[in-house]
């Protein structure tokens, strides 16, 4: 992932999201959770966001194991599933919140009630946001490497150059000096006979 926000704060969404899914889908361990459920369903299915473009809504029953399955995989997304599914499932549960502010907003509930919906919706758009910041900052830093991987061969090649360049221009000099130590153990050879 790149970076511990990113992580903790994705954990953190994804375990909510299945705990909060658990409550709507069954109640096998919170019974008294899964009845404030059923009942407040029953109220929310009547502004159903829907349907008033449509003319079509939900049973309350089946709305409520939609968007808790909805919230349960989607956390279960966040919490197992590596990649790209991962965002797929943040937009999902973002929908999901904003229905909800919605539908607590439509029934003139209090603010009490529409406040956690906005709180995770805004937890759910800064995992969106640094994500998206993450990503950016990996694939500067991979082209940053490429950059000087390219950039590595090009260098050494202008090294060989530069030490072929200096070692042509020593090679004169040291003829100079061999061919004159060679004239003079010629001169030298001569006298000697």
């Amino acid at each position: 992932m790149g970076s511990i926000a990113l992580t903790v704060l994705t954990l953190t969404l994804g375990a909510f999201f299945m705990f909060v899914g658990h409550f709507k889908v069954t109640d096998k361990f919170f019974p008294d959770v899964y009845e404030d459920m059923r009942r407040e369903f029953g109220r929310v299915n009547n502004v159903f966001p829907l349907y008033t473009q449509t003319g079509w809504r939900p049973f309350a029953k089946n709305y409520r194991l939609a968007v808790g399955l909805a919230e349960f995989i989607g956390g279960a997304v966040l919490v197992f599933v590596p990649g790209r599914l991962k965002q797929v499932a943040n937009v999902v549960l973002l929908v999901v919140m904003l229905g909800a502010v919605y539908t607590h907003y439509a029934l003139h509930d209090k603010f009490e009630r529409i406040a956690p919906g906005l709180v995770f919706s805004l937890l759910l758009l800064t995992r969106l946001i640094i994500h998206r910041q993450v990503t950016q900052r990996e694939k500067r830093l991979s082209a940053q490497k490429k950059t000087v991987k390219v950039e590595t061969p090009k260098k050494k090649v202008q090294e060989e150059e530069i030490e072929q360049e200096s070692d042509d221009q020593e090679s004169p000099s040291d003829d100079s000096e061999d061919n004159q130590q060679a004239k003079s153990d010629k001169k030298t050879d001569k006298k000697n006979k």
